[in-house]
């Protein structure tokens, strides 16, 4: 690889974003076709309004899109903008990527990652769908990846990752059999940590895990405040804006410390901690109302607690862990000491 980091700088990146948009017009493939059930293989590309096969100069990603003005060259229906989203976003952290890492070859694996990254997390934003053998291959290679030494622990701290990231997931989901009366978390997010910890390692889980439910409240807390103003439910909406802030204040409080202030600190964060209970306990008094209300109605239960998926938030830490593991980890030492 040295003698292609000769080359010019932005010879390579051009070459790269090429490679980042033509991996995500093949990822577009690979999600519709997963959800599907159509051959990855012996199936040509076609328009899914119309069925009508495409030729080579509509498959070019991103520029053929933007061509055909977003529509399909033979029924004239709107092409989903999933297509030019995708391709774009690969061809984005393909860069980001090799700007940071250069050409190496955990650059390879970490694009081989991300690639199956955002197919899993595509499938469960459309469908709530895990596809498990993207999770499986996901494992796989992460195994490969500690086994050479380019990756972020040993192979045996590999694989008991992956098995107690597996078991882990299973235990929070029996929790919730137990208090909700249904799973936590679906089977394929279990497998989705099990990829991870393939990955990381099993300390970095604990990293994970916690960033990923901070990352799933803060894009569901709004959801939910919006679905609760809807209904008119203003009680109920303000005590899902109040948990969503205070994620934000304590974070701030304890990033800064106030120069180690203690009574400022104490001051703010006892009354916004008792806020922070207030509302928590008028959520889970409508959650435990709405369990009673699905039990007596037509509706599942699983409706009644229905959130957002939480595969793309354990998704979205990992990534943020790729960039940033070091610095995350000196932070989180900074507030223990």
């Amino acid at each position: 690889m040295n003698n292609i980091e000769l080359l010019p700088q932005w010879f390579i990146i051009f070459y790269v974003i090429l490679i980042g948009l033509c991996c995500g017009s093949f990822l577009n493939v690979v999600i519709l076709r997963g959800l599907s059930g159509e051959s990855l293989v012996f199936s040509r590309s076609k328009c899914p309004k119309c069925n009508s096969q495409l030729t080579w100069y509509m498959n070019i990603p991103l520029i053929s899109y933007i061509f055909l003005k977003g529509k399909c060259a033979y029924c004239k229906e709107h092409i989903s903008i999933q297509y030019p989203i995708i391709e774009s976003l690969c061809a984005v952290l393909f860069c980001i990527t090799y700007l940071t890492f250069g050409l190496t070859f955990k650059t390879l694996f970490l694009w081989v990652f991300l690639a199956l990254f955002i197919a899993i997390a595509t499938t469960d934003i459309l469908k709530t769908v895990i596809i498990d053998i993207h999770t499986y291959i996901l494992a796989i290679i992460g195994f490969i990846f500690n086994l050479f030494n380019f990756g972020y622990t040993e192979i045996q701290n590999s694989i008991i990752g992956a098995i107690s990231g597996f078991l882990i997931m299973e235990f929070l989901a029996f929790l919730g059999t137990l208090f909700l009366k249904h799973r936590a978390f679906g089977e394929g997010d279990s497998l989705i940590v099990m990829s991870l910890g393939a990955i990381f390692g099993f300390k970095n889980l604990s990293i994970i895990i916690p960033l990923s439910i901070i990352i799933q409240a803060i894009f569901s807390l709004p959801v939910l405040a919006f679905e609760e103003f809807k209904n008119k439910n203003i009680k109920l909406c303000l005590s899902y804006i109040f948990v969503f802030l205070s994620l934000f204040i304590v974070g701030f409080l304890n990033l800064n410390s106030f120069n180690d202030n203690t009574k400022i600190y104490l001051s703010i964060t006892i009354p916004l901690c008792i806020i922070l209970l207030w509302s928590l306990k008028i959520i889970l008094k409508d959650l435990k109302y709405k369990k009673i209300t699905a039990q007596n109605s037509s509706e599942t239960e699983k409706s009644a607690f229905k959130l957002l998926p939480f595969g793309p938030a354990l998704i979205l830490s990992a990534t943020i862990l790729f960039f940033y593991l070091d610095k995350i980890k000196e932070l989180i030492l900074n507030f223990i000491y």
